[in-house]
């Protein structure tokens, strides 16, 4: 995951003069009206709280990303700030 991270964010600096664009968003969660989303939330309970993503919703990030250009890649859901550390 990590090499072909840092491969996409050279491509897309290689390929930014060109108009051609390269990015990505990474998925951690489960997306509604997928094939495995009702079996898989019914069948494991462990699963339940497990976040659902709305197909739609990624639909327009990925537009969001191609119209802009401006992030290399974007996670959904975002992960969470660091917590400040104090010592």
């Amino acid at each position: 995951m990590a090499a072909t991270r840092n491969y996409l964010y050279s491509l897309n600096g290689e390929l930014a003069d060109t108009g051609v664009y390269a990015g990505t968003l990474t998925i951690g969660s489960l997306i509604e009206r997928s094939e495995m989303v009702e079996p898989v939330v019914a069948n494991v309970e462990a699963l339940a709280d497990y976040p659902v993503a709305d197909a739609d919703d990624l639909a327009e990030y990925y537009w969001d990303m191609y119209t802009k250009r401006d992030r290399v890649e974007r996670f959904h859901p975002e992960p969470p700030a660091p917590q400040a550390t104090t010592g």
